[in-house]
């Protein structure tokens, strides 16, 4: 009977370690789908481990822009994938996340940030802390700085505290000044290509157009971010 107990016992307490531990592991998860992920790494290997963190064994490791099914996401920043049939873990901070936006959506975010450029006017000259007030809310501090050395310069006159003076550059080429989209597709081909990702809690769109004139053929690629939920769209590098 004593030993019948000891065994009951025994059993119970195995029974509530368990039952603690799988409480712990749960509530470090958070209920999530299944989705599609693609890593986005600038170099190397992405590593993949046994566990949710990063002094869990590496399992496998994976290139850029590998695609990977998403079972579920930890509060600690990991995320549940396969790899070779085995469970895996992956930092969900190098991973981005595809959705859908309408090309309506996209040119009332890249119109506005575009268009906050035009209230630099052409007629006068501005001090460097100006035009970065000015662009602040639509454009990235790096970006501003890349316009200023690219696409103005200074007038060789000062304001009256002694900050030096700029102003555009009259040339039909600009570096970062940008024209806009054809979203109509009246002059270019079609319309622009919208990308719209999310990556480590912060979103980015992407837009491409190819388009040509009269005299010239080009394709213009405009990235933005929008760092946290509140906060503005901002356009953070251009090419054409």
């Amino acid at each position: 009977m004593g030993i019948s107990k000891q065994i009951k016992r025994a059993v119970l307490a195995m029974l509530m370690t368990a039952l603690a531990f799988s409480i712990i592991f749960s509530s470090n998860v958070e209920a999530a789908g299944t989705k599609t992920g693609y890593v986005d790494i600038k170099s190397g290997v992405l590593n993949v481990r046994s566990g949710p963190g990063g002094s869990y064994k590496v399992i496998a490791t994976l290139k850029n822009n590998t695609k990977l099914t998403i079972y579920s996401q930890t509060k600690n920043g990991w995320s549940e994938t396969r790899v070779n049939n085995k469970k895996g873990y992956v930092s969900t901070g190098y991973l981005r996340f595809y959705s859908q936006m309408s090309n309506q959506e996209a040119k009332r975010i890249t119109d506005r940030a575009i268009g906050t450029m035009d209230k630099l006017s052409y007629e006068r000259s501005y001090t460097r802390k100006q035009i970065h007030s000015v662009l602040a809310t639509s454009y990235t501090a790096s970006y501003i700085d890349a316009l200023i050395k690219y696409d103005m310069w200074p007038t060789g006159k000062k304001d009256k505290y002694g900050n030096p003076l700029y102003e555009w550059i009259a040339t039909d080429f600009p570096a970062f000044r940008i024209w806009g989209f054809d979203w109509y597709a009246q002059d270019a081909p079609k319309p622009p290509t919208v990308t719209y990702y999310t990556k480590n809690g912060a979103q980015y769109l992407n837009v491409y157009q190819n388009s040509e004139d009269d005299m010239y053929e080009y394709e213009q690629k405009l990235f933005l971010i929008k760092q946290y939920s509140k906060s503005s769209w901002k356009i953070y590098s251009y090419q054409w």
